[in-house]
């Protein structure tokens, strides 16, 4: 069913002009003179004007001068279909908090009585539904006249392991009530850190109480378990009242390894265990807190060594050992020993196989030798998806094939040039100090100095200041630029000025070669590695609702899933800081709801229309006046 609404009511008060040409037709009716005749045998042959008629004409014109005035005066205001009919029932919502703040000992039985006390209590010819949020809301009652429903969803209702978002649920109960008239009871805590995160909005006609359940006295949380040098350290929480005596365990795999008893502090306090992780495994650090929330109990720490990242090695000939070797002996070394793994492709077959490029999460460049249209392509795609790419200068290179590499989506002009050879050997000198790639040095930066470069690539960088400039980290002591970044999209770009073979340097003999290489590609792939630690909320698709160790969706490993730390105070807001933030939903949602009908009248534009029939009405009374003149 279609509403008609006006964008500007505003205006609507102009069809009081209206008026106007109505009081002038009525001060104006001419009045003809009484004439008396002795005889009317001398008007027989005179012409006689029906007065009737002329008076259907005047009354014609005045309709057509107000209907003018009436279409202006709706024109100004806007007009348009509003489809959002107002339902005749109105509506109480239940919402009911299930986050795990709602888990003390006590709190379940308390919230199903103020959830169905509220239900019973809803005024008489409302609709009564149920919505139960946490970080995210369901409807588990639709609106109905029937109670018995929604009694029932209160009953199946249990708190669970996610955090408070109050404008996830407040916006699914608004939704709910639509455009009805209604109110929302919160069945809730208040806990102050709900309002922290979460989008939506409240509909300014609906009215919102709030049935307070009370928090619990205090909470003991475990927030982190951290190994350390011969032990390892686990952060504790207590907010409010202490428990008294706690004992804590450690266990690894289910293995108790030690317990301790604590008596914890106010805040943040730290508890050392003497043992040493193991290599392997999930720990989990447990205690038991008789006042709190006993999701919050438990942290779990994956052990598991990260697994190696897969590194694509470019070049022309798979079968050369030169550069390709010297590359893979110096990821397989140092203190990261086994974090790369690395495979090689050549270039032409870049194009033809797409696995070794989905797999990788960098790439090195050494040969282009045979990369064609369609294996750039790819390439390309790959670096702006988020993937990094180290492009080496060298023998195999041909600049010319991988200069303009990001054109394709606008990206940077890599700016490779020709090479240079060097009578004297340059040498290689930081110029941003503060680069992750240099700042992974330390007190050895100095290092980087000691290897000669006969024969480099030249480069040119565009002004800094540029959409596409790029940042040098490193310069040839003749000023040259030797190692530039340049973000293509989600990815990063790393050019090198010379070779990795030994041919045109020695780096690969020096000592700072090895952790260049590993500064470098872990550079490019740090920002796409896997987490191996969630908290609830923020866990990929496909993870098991259920704290501890899981396998990952995309079989690449496991990761453990713990409470968000947040969610563990129990401080809560007064009624009327809740209230508060209520009513800035309620702004928000009125803005909203003003622009949604700014855009529905747009689309509409039936002032238009109302124009283009005012201006035939003032056609017609035009034509019709000049007849009656």
């Amino acid at each position: 069913m279609f509403g008609f609404s006006f964008l500007v009511p505003a205006f609507l008060s102009g069809c009081l002009a209206a008026a106007v040409p109505i009081v002038l037709h009525l001060m104006r009716r001419e009045r003809l003179p009484r004439v008396k005749f002795s005889a009317i045998r001398f008007l027989q042959g005179a012409p006689v004007e029906q007065t009737r008629r002329r008076r259907l004409r005047e009354l014609l014109l005045l309709a057509l001068r107000v209907a003018a005035l009436l279409l202006l005066a709706f024109a100004f205001a806007r007009p348009f279909f509003n489809d959002a009919a107002a339902p005749d029932r109105a509506a109480t919502v239940v919402l009911v908090d299930t986050s795990f703040s709602m888990s003390a000992p006590g709190q379940a039985e308390r919230v199903r009585a103020q959830a169905l006390e509220a239900i019973a209590t809803a005024p008489e010819g409302h609709l009564v539904g149920v919505v139960a949020f946490d970080d995210t809301a369901r409807v588990v009652a639709d609106l109905a006249s029937s109670r018995a429903r929604a009694r029932a969803a209160v009953d199946g209702l249990a708190s669970g392991i996610h955090g408070t978002r109050y404008r996830e649920g407040l916006a699914a109960a608004s939704r709910l009530i639509g455009a009805r008239d209604g109110r929302i009871v919160v069945v809730t805590d208040l806990q102050a850190s709900g309002w922290e995160q979460g989008e939506g909005a409240i509909s300014p006609q609906i009215d919102v109480e709030i049935s307070d359940v009370a928090p619990p006295a205090g909470n003991l949380a475990v927030v982190s378990i951290e190994p350390e040098s011969g032990a390892t350290a686990v952060v504790l929480f207590q907010a409010g009242a202490s428990a008294g005596e706690i004992q804590v365990a450690l266990a690894v795999d289910g293995d108790l390894l030690s317990e301790v008893k604590v008596t914890p502090e106010p805040g943040r306090s730290t508890v050392r265990f003497p043992e040493v992780l193991p290599a392997t495994g999930v720990a989990t650090v447990s205690l038991g807190d008789p006042l709190g929330y006993p999701v919050d109990d438990h942290r779990y720490r994956l052990l598991d060594p990260q697994p190696p990242v897969p590194v694509l090695v470019i070049t022309t000939d798979v079968r050369a050992e030169g550069p390709v070797l010297y590359l893979e002996r110096a990821l397989a070394a140092g203190e990261d020993a086994g974090s790369f793994r690395v495979a090689r492709v050549a270039a032409e077959d870049v194009a033809l196989r797409t696995e070794p490029l989905e797999r990788a999460r960098a790439v090195v460049l050494i040969g282009a030798r045979g990369l064609d249209g369609r294996g750039r392509d790819r390439l390309a795609t790959f670096v702006r998806g988020g993937g990094g790419l180290l492009l080496v200068a060298g023998p195999t290179l041909e600049p010319a094939l991988v200069t303009d590499l990001f054109d394709v989506y606008d990206g940077p002009q890599l700016g490779l040039g020709m090479t240079v050879i060097h009578d004297e050997p340059v040498t290689l000198t930081p110029t941003d100090l503060r680069h992750p790639v240099i700042a992974g040095f330390g007190s050895l930066v100095g290092t980087l100095g000691r290897a000669r470069f006969t024969r480099t690539i030249a480069m040119t960088v565009v002004e800094p200041d540029a959409a596409d400039a790029g940042l040098v980290i490193a310069r040839f002591d003749d000023g040259s630029p030797a190692l530039v970044e340049h973000a293509v999209g989600e990815g990063r770009v790393l050019v090198f000025a010379s070779d990795l073979g030994n041919v045109w340097n020695d780096f690969p003999r020096r000592p700072a070669f090895v952790p260049f290489l590993h500064e470098t590609v872990g550079y490019l792939t740090s920002h796409r590695a896997q987490p191996r630690e969630f908290v609830v909320g923020t866990a990929p698709p496909g993870t098991p609702d259920a704290l501890g160790a899981f396998t990952l969706a995309d079989g690449s490993g496991r990761a453990v899933l713990n409470v968000d730390p947040r969610e563990s105070d129990p401080t809560s807001l007064a009624a009327e800081q809740f209230e508060a933030s209520v009513n800035r939903l309620a702004l928000a949602a009125e803005q909203e709801a003003r622009e949604g009908v700014g855009e529905r009248e747009a689309g509409q534009r039936l002032w238009r229309y109302a124009l283009m029939l005012m201006a035939l009405v003032l056609v017609a009374e035009g034509l019709l006046g000049r007849r009656a003149a």
